[in-house]
């Protein structure tokens, strides 16, 4: 056995343990070894492709149907996904950040998947899923907590928002409130976080993009905006912010220099009693302008530089960890399932999940490198907004 191999058995039987949850049978357990050994050594979750990385002295045929045929088990994706959250769970602490978003899996050419959406509807139908990953702040580490799977035409659908709040509402009842929500705003859009932050029981940071929704501020109504141009932002710092070419006018990667600015007041949604805050985050660049965008978090006792500058460096950085866990999901091509009934495609994606789980449980393996913001100038050949010496020339 390659120690690879012995590294995935020992996660696979600690998954597995009584610890968290009913122990699994021995039929179960080797499948599950033979399935986490072949997505890893593959980087695929094609069957083809991990019944032959198996190498069994058996029909390539034969092992492929063994292993669909194992797929097919609810009950087994119900013990595989609830053990992964709990074993996660354990090393939330309150401080702990619960990044929510959701990517879709499209299948091009497919037509015989249950529960496919309709393809003359939708020519990118497929399947959503919302993923919930765990990371410490200041913490170049992550790791996933569960990936929920549906698409319109599953069973009790009724829409997305409902899908995601089942995702969150099972994260919170295994960290029993613990953590902070931070919810993705390049992939949660709209309605969404309003009603994810009115739901929420447990801390949050959103990102919100309706400027005009209107909130409760010391018992006066007002928008978002208006509170935002009055808010007072007594603390600022010089951040880096690295700008993908074509956006934001610059025709090569751009490495631009933002003045960030921050204060706080208290707000109420309408119809809430909850307490939170409303941060105002102002940005300054001479190539963009002047630029105000409104956060709401349920932490309120924001009375400090390090407390309100922390928090929204903290949020600025979720997407340097999804970046990173998108960029090594797709290492494994997950729209290359070639599986028809949703319970395998279920289980299936929970054993990717825990094999992701597993490689960045490794130190060293997995971490956050590139940063989209940054409190120091990007290195590298990039253009700039701002003057830098030349090395070795004194400024």
């Amino acid at each position: 056995m390659s120690n690879l191999d012995s590294r995935l058995y020992k996660f696979a039987d600690y998954l597995c343990s009584q610890r968290f949850g009913k122990p699994v049978g021995k039929v179960d357990e080797k499948f599950i070894k033979n399935m986490f050994t072949g997505i890893w050594q593959t980087r695929s979750v094609n069957l083809t492709e991990i019944a032959r990385s198996l190498n069994e002295n058996i029909r390539l045929h034969a092992t492929h149907k063994r292993l669909s045929r194992n797929l097919d088990n609810l009950e087994l994706q119900e013990r595989l996904s609830s053990g992964l959250l709990k074993m996660v769970a354990e090393h939330v602490k309150p401080e702990t950040r619960l990044l929510v978003h959701v990517h879709e899996i499209t299948k091009k050419y497919a037509c015989k998947i249950e529960f496919l959406p309709d393809k003359e509807a939708d020519s990118k139908a497929g399947f959503k899923v919302c993923e919930i990953l765990a990371t410490h702040p200041n913490s170049k580490d992550y790791m996933p907590m569960l990936a929920r799977v549906w698409s319109d035409q599953t069973p009790q659908y009724q829409c997305d928002e409902m899908e995601i709040q089942k995702a969150v509402k099972q994260v919170l009842e295994a960290t029993e409130n613990r953590g902070i929500l931070h919810f993705d705003d390049r992939s949660l859009k709209g309605n969404l976080i309003q009603q994810l932050m009115r739901d929420s029981k447990a801390n949050f940071v959103a990102m919100v993009d309706d400027v005009n929704l209107v909130v409760n501020c010391r018992g006066v109504e007002a928008t978002l905006s208006a509170l935002c141009e009055d808010i007072e932002t007594p603390y600022g710092k010089m951040m880096f912010k690295l700008v993908p070419e074509g956006v934001a006018g610059t025709s090569s990667q751009t490495d631009m220099d933002l003045f960030m600015h921050v204060g706080s007041l208290p707000v109420k949604l309408l119809g809430n009693p909850r307490r939170l805050s409303l941060i105002a985050l102002k940005s300054k660049n001479r190539l963009v302008g002047d630029h105000v965008t409104p956060l709401i978090t349920s932490l309120t006792r924001l009375r400090s530089r390090k407390a309100l500058m922390g928090l929204v460096e903290s949020f600025l950085s979720i997407h340097d960890v999804i970046g990173l866990h998108s960029e090594l999901r797709d290492q494994f091509n997950p729209s290359g399932f070639r599986v028809l009934t949703y319970n395998r495609l279920q289980l299936l994606l929970t054993m990717l999940q825990a094999v992701i789980c597993a490689e960045s449980s490794l130190p060293g393996k997995v971490a956050v490198v590139d940063q989209q913001y940054s409190r120091q100038p990007h290195d590298g050949d990039l253009t700039r907004t701002y003057y830098r010496p030349e090395e070795g020339l004194e400024a």
